[in-house]
């Protein structure tokens, strides 16, 4: 199973459940947020990227906003019956469109990833050494 984020019907994020090598995996409710960050040290890559700010004020702005999930008010257990599109096997990673839109995503976009960020993460989260 995998949790995917999409924009415009391509996957943005992907979080695997590995829980079988000790990551942690939601077990509960979750929510969207949005944020922005000032690009220091603690966020970034060693605050190597800064907020350009002249650029301000930032403004984001959601349309055609869609989640589809199961509802947090449910019994968990109803979270994995076969009535949802998700957990048939065929959604359980992504396609080789998919995958070739998310790593396009990555390459362009991404301008950090702490799976590569070795001065803080030495030796690197599990969940790094399985590819997205």
């Amino acid at each position: 199973m995998i949790i995917r984020f999409y924009v415009d019907n391509i996957p943005i994020r992907v979080f695997k459940n590995c829980k079988n090598i000790g990551v942690e995996y939601p077990s509960q409710a979750m929510q969207i947020e949005a944020s922005l960050w000032d690009g220091d040290s603690w966020a970034t890559d060693g605050g190597q990227t800064k907020t350009n700010w002249s650029y301000a004020p930032f403004k984001a702005h959601f349309e055609g906003f869609d989640i589809t999930a199961a509802c947090s008010n449910s019994n968990t257990q109803q979270c994995h019956s076969s009535q949802y599109w998700w957990n048939s096997q065929k959604h359980w990673k992504l396609d080789s469109n998919q995958q070739r839109q998310y790593e396009k995503v990555r390459r362009n976009y991404m301008n950090y990833d702490y799976c590569s960020d070795r001065p803080r993460y030495p030796t690197p989260p599990k969940e790094c050494l399985y590819d997205a």
